[in-house]
């Protein structure tokens, strides 16, 4: 048995070598010239909440002590990224307060209004608009769990004035077992050989989509 699983770990070694080489990195992005706003996250209920895409089949509001943490998780991420200079969560939140979501037609309109409005009311030429579609935590420890952490993600970084997306980055990831995917090898080492929390999860989401970005 012993001997099994040395060799499986000697096999998983040589495949996350493999594969590492040739694993897609994050392409670094041009930095966008201009003011930024960044605004709180969300988790938008329905498809005409969002600025594309469509929202997961099982979509469940995430908590709103986990929005605030996915904030600190963006302010850190680009702290580590060396951007500065930009106008936090804290204060986009005010702006998100005051202006009013337009809601009587219900439609992908009315989310590129709303938002370039909280944009404007921020005097930003951008704005980051972070929002969360579905979060499943880890059902165990580190070592052993009987449900992985899984995350949807969406970031848009929106030009106000012109109203156009300039970027957008979805990250749709649930953590899976070494022996269900031996492709996957690295990411299993990087991680250290553990089952990540969903916060982890999103963290290396966050940081490989702001890294496109220019952020």
């Amino acid at each position: 048995m012993r001997a099994k699983l040395v060799l499986f770990l000697a096999l998983a070694a040589l495949v996350s070598l493999a594969f590492s080489a040739c694993a897609p990195e994050p392409i670094q992005g041009v930095r966008p010239k201009g003011s930024l706003a960044v605004a709180g996250f969300t988790s938008p209920r329905f498809n005409w909440e969002l600025l594309a895409g469509n929202l997961p089949d099982e979509n469940k509001p995430v908590k709103q002590e986990t929005l605030y943490k996915l904030d600190q998780v963006v302010q850190e991420t680009l702290a580590a990224h060396e951007t500065s200079g930009y106008m936090p969560p804290a204060l986009t939140r005010q702006c998100q307060e005051i202006v009013v979501f337009e809601q009587i037609s219900r439609g992908r309109e009315s989310a590129f209004k709303y938002w370039t409005g909280v944009g404007a009311c921020m005097n930003a030429d951008y704005i980051l608009i972070p929002q969360a579609l579905a979060w499943q935590e880890r059902d165990g420890g580190e070592f052993g769990t009987t449900t992985p952490a899984g995350v949807v993600l969406d970031i848009f970084l929106v030009e106000v004035k012109t109203r156009r997306i300039a970027a957008r980055f979805r990250f749709d990831k649930t953590q899976q077992a070494l022996s269900d995917n031996l492709l996957k090898a690295g990411e299993y080492f990087k991680r250290g050989g553990k089952w990540v929390t969903a916060l982890e999860l999103a963290r290396e989401g966050l940081s490989h989509g702001l890294t496109e970005m220019g952020l």
